[in-house]
This record gives C-alpha cells, sequence and structure tokens, in this order.
C-alpha cells in the first residue's frame, strides 16, 4: 500500500511539473546558490526571453532567474520561438529579432518583466516589446532598453557615485 500511494504522488507531480500551467521554479545565479538559497526578499527576480546576464550565456535554462541586487546587463534571445503561430490569421513568423540589451539596476525583493509579444494584423505583424519593474511595495516603472554605452556605464556606477571623465 505504501509502494502504491509513493507511485501515485509520484505520478502526480510528474504531471503538474509538465502541465503547461506550472512555472518551473526561478535558476539562481548568485555564488553558493547549490548550498544556500537566499529568501526571496534578498534577491531580484527576473523573467523573460533571457539570453545572457552579465556576458554569461544563460538560454535555455529557463525564463525566471533570481539575482543578486545591483547592476545587471541583460541580453534577449534573438531567436523567434518555433511556437510563433498565429492561429487567428494563419501567419508564421520566422528570422530572429534585433539585439536588445537592457541594463537593470535591480533591488532586492523586486521582480523585473520583460516581454516580446508579436501582434498579427492580417498579413503583417508587429513586435511589442515591454519591460517593467516591480517593486516589494507595489510600485512599478517601465524600463527601457539599452540605447548607448553610457547607459550600461551608468548602471554600474555605486549610488552617488559621478562618471570619470
Amino acid at each position: 500500500m505504501r509502494v502504491r500511494a509513493a507511485l501515485l504522488s509520484s505520478v502526480a507531480a510528474l504531471g503538474l511539473g509538465c502541465h503547461p500551467g506550472v512555472a518551473l521554479p526561478n535558476v539562481p545565479r548568485y555564488p553558493n546558490a547549490a548550498s544556500t538559497r537566499l529568501p526571496r526578499s534578498a534577491v531580484a527576480e527576473l523573467i523573460g526571453p533571457i539570453a545572457k546576464i552579465d556576458d554569461q550565456e544563460v538560454d535555455g535554462r529557463g525564463g525566471g532567474f533570481e539575482l543578486l541586487p545591483g547592476c545587471h546587463v541583460v541580453e534577449l534571445d534573438r531567436q523567434m520561438q518555433s511556437d510563433a503561430f498565429s492561429l487567428s490569421s494563419g501567419a508564421y513568423w520566422s528570422g530572429q529579432f534585433p539585439r536588445t540589451i537592457y541594463a537593470l539596476r535591480m533591488k532586492a525583493g523586486a521582480r523585473y518583466v520583460i516581454r516580446r509579444d508579436i501582434i498579427s494584423e492580417g498579413q503583417t505583424g508587429r513586435v511589442v516589446l515591454s519591460a517593467r519593474e516591480e517593486a516589494a511595495n507595489g510600485a512599478t516603472a517601465d524600463l527601457a532598453p539599452v540605447q548607448s554605452e553610457a547607459d550600461v556605464d551608468a548602471c554600474k556606477l555605486r549610488p552617488g557615485e559621478s562618471p570619470a571623465r
């Protein structure tokens, strides 16, 4: 009877893990994460189509990450997903997205959500890119991609520090 109960529990857990509505846990991206997982209030959560974080490849490791507070340079995945098929218009989209980079000064307890949606309009379509910071207190702020290397440099400055001349 015990073996049967354990087997049923395992099958149920496997089914939930494969269910499209169940989110995978975030991947921690900080030192000693394998032995000591930090509480959610001590890390920033990053969600989206991420290819690189701080020049480290993370593509294929899930869409959610936990990072220490501070500046992080995030590059989006350029590949169009194979499931980018719009049933409403019968259009199939292929190719690559342009290189998109965000320099984010992340805060503990905050959530950073980056979305890239394809809006199909008949035989044409457009890509809508959005990024938002959701603070632990409920405040939100829209975020913009990097426009120049100066944006990355500004992110990396410590608070109160002025750029070198």
